[in-house]
């Protein structure tokens, strides 16, 4: 993880996003600060935890991945496809319609990637023999002071801008609501109670953990094409400084609290902090 973090740093530093670097960097290295006094703040996950225990055969555990791997293509790289994208546009049309775009930002998106990211995907799991607690749904470890560990900062960020008028309490109300529908604990299921778990059945928590990050960050490339127009390698450079380091975060939190109510929750406020920035 550090030797690909590092490749990406030097090839974007080259290509003269030095700026870019700087803010990803400082904001990967808080969010493993915070993943650190987590780690301090938890116990490891037991060896019968049901993530890690092979409770299934190998070719059921390879079909589960290659279920999330085929959603993880279809959301973040597939743009057309019958069947596919027809229901994509009813589900995001069928947001519009319901959703008001003033609280939710994205109506659309608030419908679509909840079906996308979640719902087909864990009924699929669940057909192949997972089960809800094996996917980050079961009974969590020290949430609630990994919750406020999360959201301590952000909160006195936020009442500082509200009080000296740089900051509505509607906006505010907007990413984190627009976050929470669609992103937060829908990403975090895929990538984290999906991938991540059942990862763990085949390599050791470590390389799953570094895995899964990876996984996630590549998944955000159409989103950092823009980093560098014309330049691919500088946008799965920024999806590794990036999106790949808050997954790991993300990860170990996940690995720490042993459901993915601590991570959804650090997902949407780091969200909404971008977004009233």
């Amino acid at each position: 993880m550090l030797g690909a973090w590092l490749v990406s740093v030097l090839y974007l530093v080259a290509v003269g996003k030095a700026d870019n670097v700087a803010i990803w960097s400082f904001i990967g290295a808080y969010q493993l600060l915070l993943a650190g006094i987590i780690v301090r703040l938890t116990h490891p996950m037991p060896e019968d935890a049901p993530s890690l225990v092979p409770t299934t055969t190998p070719v059921t555990i390879w079909s589960q991945l290659g279920v999330i791997g085929a959603f993880i293509a279809l959301t973040g790289f597939v743009r057309t496809l019958p069947v596919w994208s027809n229901m994509t546009a009813a589900l995001s049309a069928l947001g519009e319609r319901l959703l008001p775009a003033e609280i939710v930002g994205g109506p659309g998106n608030a419908i679509a990637n909840p079906v996308q990211y979640f719902a087909l995907p864990f009924v699929l799991l669940l057909v192949l023999g997972a089960r809800p607690a094996e996917l980050g749904l079961g009974r969590g470890h020290r949430v609630l002071r990994t919750c406020l560990a999360w959201i301590a900062a952000p909160a006195i960020f936020w009442i500082v801008l509200l009080a000296s008028g740089q900051l509505t309490v509607m906006r505010l109300l907007r990413a984190v609501v627009g976050n929470a529908l669609q992103n937060g604990f829908f990403e975090e299921f895929l990538f984290r109670g999906a991938l991540q778990t059942r990862l763990n059945k085949l390599v050791q928590p470590g390389w799953a953990l570094v895995i899964q990050a990876l996984a996630f960050g590549v998944w955000h490339f159409n989103a950092n094409a823009g980093v560098a127009p014309g330049d691919p390698f500088a946008a799965l450079a920024a999806c590794v400084v990036s999106q790949a380091v808050s997954g790991l975060a993300y990860g170990i939190v996940f690995l720490r609290t042993r459901n993915l109510v601590a991570p959804s929750v650090a997902h949407v406020v780091m969200n909404a902090v971008g977004r009233t920035l």
